[in-house]
């Protein structure tokens, strides 16, 4: 029982340290997703079709913080995002967390929006 009172706080901080990375990890692939689907959905189909693929990125704050420009001379979308916060979390710890990123997407839209739920490509 003594070695168990002595190895249970390492055990304890290295269960926290893979909650918060996995925490972190999936934050990131969320921000990765809605650079990527948001990129792709902007350069396919016309704008309305970025608010139906907003509501699949899963954090809130990282789904507002991506924006979608689209540059028809250039026949390119381009997606950013740039979140910078901090917030109070246990104790009196601050979280900081920084996500960027962009990516740079060729148009490719063969017809104008799409396909008609009833028809058959």
């Amino acid at each position: 029982m003594a070695e168990f009172a002595l190895v249970l706080p390492v055990l304890l901080l290295l269960v926290a340290g893979m909650l918060l990375a996995g925490f972190y990890a999936f934050r990131a692939a969320a921000a990765d997703w809605g650079i990527f689907v948001l990129g792709v959905t902007g350069g396919s189909y016309p704008i309305p079709a970025d608010a139906q693929a907003r509501p699949s990125v899963a954090w809130q704050d990282v789904r507002q913080g991506i924006t979608v420009d689209l540059d028809a001379s250039s026949r390119q979308a381009r997606s950013r995002i740039s979140i910078q916060e901090a917030r109070p979390w246990l104790f009196g710890i601050r979280r900081a967390e920084a996500q960027r990123g962009r990516g740079v997407f060729r148009l490719w839209r063969f017809y104008p929006g799409p396909p008609d739920p009833g028809g058959v490509e």
